[in-house]
C-alpha cells in the first residue's frame, strides 16, 4: 500500500521517513550511505517499480547518483558516463572536473527512462535508460555564456534546478547559481537567456553592484557589454537565483527564490516581478509551491550581513503566501524560537500533494518538521540529523 515518505538527505548520508494514513506518526530509516552528502533525492514513478535516486559526492570518492529500486533498501552507486568530456589544454581539465550532484529529476511523462541532473561546476547530464548510464548535454555545457558562469569559466557555478514543463517534454528551464536561467525548446540541443532579468531593486544590491565592479573592473565591463543589463541590475545577483519552480498548477508561472529577493514570472507578463516586499529579509534558499489548492508559496528568509550571518533571526519561521506574493504571513507554530539560529538549505522545502497538502521543512541543525494544515502548525519528526540539504516528499 502506497505511504506518504520523506526522502531526506544530508552532508553524512540520507534517511527516509514513512508515515501513518493520517500523516500525523513517523517512523525513520536506518541511515542511508553513511559518510555520503546528498543533495538532492527524487523519486520516479513511471515504470512498474518506483525508482529512487540520491544525488550527492564525497569527499574521497567523488560524485554520484544512486538509485534504489526496494523502496531504498539497497543502492546501486556506480554513476557510469557521470563526467564532463576532457578538454584539450590542462587549464581546462581544472575548470570541468565535476565536484559534484545537486539535483536529479524525472523526466517527462512521455519520455519513460529519461533522467536529468544538475551539477556543480554547473553541468546537465541526462540519462534514458533511467539512470544506469550517464551523458552530457553539450548545447548548454559548451553554451557560449559559460566563461560568465561565475569566476574560473564556471568553477564555481551550479545547476540547482531543472523545470519540465509537463505540456511539453522537449521544453525546459534550467537555473545556474551565477550563471543565468536557460530555455530550450528542442530537447537540449539549443538553449536561450532567460531575457526577462532579474531587476536588483534593494540597496543591498546596490552595494553588491558597487563591490563588484571595485573588485572585478573588467569582468564587470564584459557583463555589461555581454548582457546589455539595465543600470539598476547587480552583475553579480541579476541572475542568481537559489531555487526555481514553475507552479504545477498552473505551468505559465515560475517563481524563483533569488540571492536578492523573491520573484514571479508569469507568461503573459513583461518579466520577473519583485514579490520581496512584506517579508524580513530579501535573501533566503528554498521555495516550495504548493502542488493543489489552495495555492501557496512558502519560503525561509535569512538574515543577511557583511559578516556572512545568514540564518533565520532568533525565530525560526517558513513565511507563506497566497495571493501571488501581495502578502506575505509568518509560520511560527510548533517551530523552535526564541534564540534559535538555523538556516535552511536551497532543497529543504517540499510539499506532497495529497488533501489535504501537507508541506515539510528541513533544517540545518538536522531537525525535521512537518504541517498537516498547510503550515498553520506544525510538528517535529523523531530523530536529529546531520545538517539537512534536502527534503523530497513522495507518495509510493
Amino acid at each position: 500500500m502506497a505511504a506518504t515518505r520523506l526522502l531526506v538527505g544530508t552532508r553524512k548520508g540520507a534517511w527516509i521517513y514513512t508515515a501513518d494514513a493520517a500523516r500525523r506518526k513517523w517512523t525513520v530509516s536506518e541511515p542511508i550511505m553513511p559518510g555520503w552528502t546528498i543533495y538532492h533525492m527524487a523519486v520516479d514513478t513511471r515504470g512498474a517499480t518506483p525508482r529512487l535516486f540520491a544525488a550527492g559526492s564525497h569527499w574521497a570518492w567523488g560524485p554520484l547518483i544512486a538509485r534504489s529500486d526496494d523502496g531504498g533498501k539497497t543502492w546501486d552507486q556506480r554513476s557510469r558516463g557521470l563526467g564532463f568530456p576532457q578538454p584539450a589544454t590542462p587549464e581546462a581539465v581544472i575548470e570541468r572536473k565535476l565536484g559534484s550532484v545537486w539535483q536529479v529529476v524525472p523526466g517527462h511523462p512521455d519520455e519513460p527512462g529519461v533522467v536529468y541532473a544538475g551539477t556543480q561546476p554547473a553541468g546537465l547530464f541526462k540519462s534514458t535508460d533511467g539512470g544506469d548510464t550517464w551523458a552530457p548535454v553539450p548545447g548548454l555545457n559548451d553554451h557560449e555564456y559559460r566563461p560568465f558562469w561565475g569566476p574560473s569559466g564556471g568553477g564555481d557555478s551550479a545547476l540547482h534546478s531543472i523545470v519540465i514543463d509537463p505540456r511539453n517534454a522537449r521544453r525546459m528551464y534550467v537555473s545556474i547559481s551565477t550563471g543565468g536561467t536557460y530555455l530550450t525548446e528542442d530537447g537540449g540541443e539549443t538553449w536561450a537567456l532567460n531575457s526577462h532579468r532579474v531587476v536588483a531593486t534593494t540597496p543591498m544590491a546596490k552595494q553588491m553592484e558597487e563591490e563588484f565592479a571595485k573588485r572585478f573592473p573588467e569582468l564587470a565591463a564584459q557583463f555589461e557589454e555581454q548582457f546589455k543589463l539595465p543600470e539598476n541590475v547587480d552583475p553579480a545577483a541579476q541572475d542568481e537565483f537559489h531555487k526555481m519552480h514553475m507552479d504545477p498548477k498552473n505551468p505559465d508561472r515560475l517563481w524563483g527564490q533569488a540571492h536578492i529577493g523573491v520573484f514571479r514570472f508569469d507568461e503573459d507578463s513583461a518579466g520577473w516581478k519583485d514579490v520581496t516586499e512584506g517579508l524580513p529579509s530579501f535573501h533566503g534558499f528554498p521555495l516550495a509551491v504548493t502542488r493543489r489548492a489552495p495555492d501557496a508559496v512558502y519560503v525561509v528568509p535569512l538574515a543577511f550581513e557583511e559578516d556572512n550571518f545568514r540564518v533565520a533571526r532568533e525565530q525560526f519561521a517558513v513565511w507563506r503566501t497566497r495571493d501571488g506574493g501581495a502578502s506575505w504571513q509568518a509560520l511560527t507554530d510548533g517551530l523552535p524560537g526564541p534564540h534559535d539560529y538555523q538556516s535552511v538549505y536551497r532543497e529543504g522545502l517540499d510539499t506532497d500533494g495529497m488533501d489535504p497538502e501537507s508541506v515539510y521543512v528541513g533544517t540545518s541543525n538536522g531537525q525535521v518538521y512537518a504541517s498537516a494544515d498547510g503550515g498553520d502548525h506544525w510538528q517535529r519528526l523523531p530523530g536529529t540529523l546531520p545538517p539537512i540539504q534536502s527534503v523530497t516528499a513522495a507518495t509510493f
